[in-house]
């Protein structure tokens, strides 16, 4: 027993602060909870948003990889979820061919394109229009796309 030779008064402040600590731990982890819980339901609105709009949404690296999509955007071009059209896309590509991806992704600011060629699930080319938008933070490119005409 370490302990046997230590004055009673230091064993009751080292419990006294070993409590603390434990009901500090505790504090902690309630923050961390309310935390996480609040970052899940800001999640859950921006997926909620981004697959109730009535517009395809997409972000791209400027290689072509989709980082992210919207379920609109999915289906448009045949695929039942996001996860199978980055599953699937990223091996066959989401654009109709090499030089469409640089077309649309090449941009270095915001504008309209009224015909873009993406790969459909099936394999042939689906028309569409897009307003893209270029990060620079990120190099990223964020399209909208849609089936009508761009507005003016």
């Amino acid at each position: 027993m370490r302990d046997n030779h230590r004055p009673k008064q230091d064993l009751i402040h080292e419990v006294t602060g070993l409590r603390k600590q434990i009901v500090d731990l505790k504090e902690a982890m309630v923050a961390r909870r309310r935390v996480e819980d609040a970052l899940r339901e800001a999640e859950s609105r921006l997926r909620l948003l981004a697959d109730g709009a009535p517009v395809g949404l997409c972000l791209f690296r400027r290689d072509g990889t989709a980082l992210t999509a919207n379920t609109p955007f999915a289906r448009m071009l045949g695929y039942d979820s996001p996860a199978e059209l980055q599953r699937i896309g990223g091996v066959l590509g989401i654009f109709s061919n090499p030089d469409e991806q640089a077309r649309v992704l090449g941009c270095n600011d915001s504008h309209f394109i009224s015909g873009a060629f993406f790969r459909h699930k099936d394999g042939g080319a689906r028309c569409l229009s897009v307003m893209a938008g270029y990060s620079a933070e990120r190099d990223t490119v964020a399209l909208v796309i849609y089936a009508g005409t761009p507005p003016e």
